[in-house]
């Protein structure tokens, strides 16, 4: 008679052991990768939004020193319409006989330090990956449109200055505040243009503004912040209106 063959119960046991082993083994893998991953990433984000704050709080005290006091660029302190005529009277100066007779001044048109400093500015901002696209976009709008329209009414103005040395028409302006038409002149085709200082200063605030938007986006009382922004906002364009229709009365 055949033998009846007893089930291996122990050895089923074991297998069934070895596979759930196994099975969790590959799963808690799996799921420390995972972790792992996302830890990793979540520190590259975090090391990547503080390198944005860091280049936005610079990119803002850079568009605002313009405006402060205490900056070597406040504006007060700047001269750029008189570094230009002074290079400009130089080279007329020392070419005076051979540009009279020519009747042609050939010295070229300076580029001023105020237009130096815009350029420096926006050219790494183009690219700059630390900076947000809405914000980007904003301040390269701001710092070409301007720079463009100092540069054409710069060369514009300095240029019939420049031509009316080398036709005899005027003498060289020298001294102190001598060159205050050609300033005025300029500063006025500015303003005509939206690039009068009060108005740079205005978008400039904008800007800073939206800065600060992008810093709220990470800030946990985030809407309490923006109601108290709002109605900060409100009650200063009240004023605001009051004034106007005070000064119309």
């Amino acid at each position: 008679m055949p033998t009846a063959q007893v089930p291996d119960t122990l050895g089923d046991t074991l297998k069934l052991v070895q596979i759930s082993f196994y099975s969790i083994g590959s799963l808690m893998a799996v799921l420390t990768y995972r972790a792992a991953k996302r830890g990793l990433l979540n520190s590259v984000n975090t090391e990547y939004q503080k390198r944005v704050m860091d280049r936005l709080q610079k990119l803002s005290d850079e568009l605002y020193s313009e405006f402060d006091p205490s900056s070597e660029f406040y504006w007060i302190k700047t001269s750029p319409v008189e570094d230009a005529i002074n290079f400009i009277n130089e080279v007329f100066e020392s070419n005076k006989n051979q540009i009279l007779a020519h009747g042609k001044y050939f010295g070229g048109i300076p580029e001023t330090k105020d237009m130096q400093r815009l350029r420096r500015l926006l050219d790494p901002v183009i690219s700059d990956p630390f900076i947000p696209d809405e914000v980007r976009s904003a301040v390269v709008d701001l710092l070409d449109n301007r720079l463009r329209v100092l540069q054409s009414i710069y060369f514009e103005e300095l240029q019939k200055y420049s031509d009316s040395l080398a036709k005899g028409i005027r003498q060289p302006l020298i001294g102190p505040g001598s060159w205050g038409i050609i300033h005025n002149q300029i500063n006025d085709l500015l303003y005509r243009r939206g690039c009068g200082i009060s108005q740079i200063e205005k978008d400039v605030q904008e800007i800073r503004c939206r800065i600060q938007d992008y810093f709220d986006s990470f800030n946990p009382n985030r809407r309490w912040w923006q109601s108290k922004r709002t109605q900060r906002h409100r009650k200063n364009q009240e004023a605001d209106d009051a004034d106007k229709v005070g000064a119309e009365d």
